[in-house]
């Protein structure tokens, strides 16, 4: 009788510890582990945490680090508030998860935020308006378009009847590449487009499996850089009749240079263009928490500048010169410095 009794009283405070286990782990997944997707995005209610998402790019580009960064510098300075970066197939795919609420701010290029607020019915990549609102430019992401020193590809002309890494599906940089091809005479059945990732496309590069690939991404790109450091590579640059082509079929694209002696091997600057890159939210984001946001950007440039080279490019000059609306929260701050004039 006194053993059962014994058995029977540890079985009793087994089942009670495992469901006051159970309960704290629900209670916690509750706080942490479910995203209310009609709820708005970075409450600032007193003693309301708030948990963000910001979608990024692959972990091989500038964007991820750039997110990563960021989530940092808001996770430390703003009250209450902790955000992660995630890694993701670039700016189409990020637009999408804004759209459908799984994160709450994302990067994203000019021409696919252009595409998603305004372009968006005869848009390939959506089908209904995303309720996009920036919060302040990046940079300019220049078109890299990389091939082996000894390939013969020496012209964007070249590229007909090669392989040729567009990008990963869902992302900005596939988006521009079939904008530039379209707009060189060029189209995907002229050569043989590979959907890779920037390190899947450098590793085909590398293996000699493709020809060439493009990669819209600042400099130095990671995946570029570590290319060149085990093989001879050169940039392609496009002409100034092309550019001009470009710049005046779309109202994103905008002349850039990638500098020399950024990769190894390339000494002389490389003629291209860049789009725009902004950090975007959604709509319904509080006006509290987007100013709060870009106030902490830049009243800490210094500490992000050491993060990441490609914050020196975002300047209260250029914050505000974005293709979508800017939120109202972002246009608060910008009000406060001086640098917003009513459009």
């Amino acid at each position: 009788m006194h053993i059962a009794s014994y058995r029977d009283r540890r079985v009793v405070m087994k089942t009670r510890a495992f469901i006051a286990v159970t309960a704290a782990s629900l209670i916690m997944f509750a706080l942490t582990g479910c995203k209310d997707k009609n709820a708005p995005a970075g409450n600032s209610a007193p003693g309301h945490q708030s948990r963000l998402t910001i979608a990024t790019a692959g972990t091989t580009g500038v964007l991820y680090a750039y997110g990563g960064a960021l989530a940092s510098v808001i996770s430390k300075y703003v009250p209450g508030t902790t955000m992660t970066a995630q890694a993701t197939g670039g700016s189409v795919e990020n637009l999408k998860l804004l759209a459908n609420k799984q994160v709450d701010l994302s990067t994203a290029t000019a021409d696919v935020a252009y595409d998603a607020y305004y372009n968006f019915k005869s848009s390939k990549y959506f089908k209904e308006k995303v309720e996009v609102r920036a919060l302040f430019n990046m940079y300019g992401e220049p078109l890299h378009i990389v091939t082996r020193a000894e390939s013969s590809v020496k012209g964007v002309s070249d590229l007909k009847g090669k392989r040729v890494v567009v990008g990963s599906p869902g992302s900005g940089t596939e988006m521009k590449a079939r904008v530039m091809l379209h707009t060189m005479g060029i189209e995907y059945e002229d050569i043989v487009p590979q959907f890779l990732s920037f390190a899947e496309g450098t590793e085909a590069l590398k293996d000699k499996t493709v020809d060439a690939a493009m990669l819209a991404v600042f400099y130095p790109a990671p995946a570029v850089v570590e290319l060149s450091m085990h093989n001879a590579i050169r940039l392609i640059p496009l002409s100034d009749s092309e550019i001009d082509k470009m710049v005046k079929g779309s109202p994103v694209f905008m002349k850039a240079t990638i500098p020399g002696h950024i990769y190894k091997g390339v000494d002389k600057d490389t003629q291209t263009v860049s789009v725009s890159c902004m950090v975007v939210c959604r709509a319904d984001m509080s006006d509290e928490m987007a100013y709060n946001i870009v106030k902490t950007v830049f009243e800490h440039k210094d500490e992000l500048n050491i993060m990441h080279s490609a914050f020196k490019e975002a300047t209260l000059a250029k914050a505000t010169d974005t293709v979508i609306p800017l939120h109202p929260g972002a246009i608060k701050y910008y009000k406060e410095k001086g640098v917003y004039t009513e459009r």
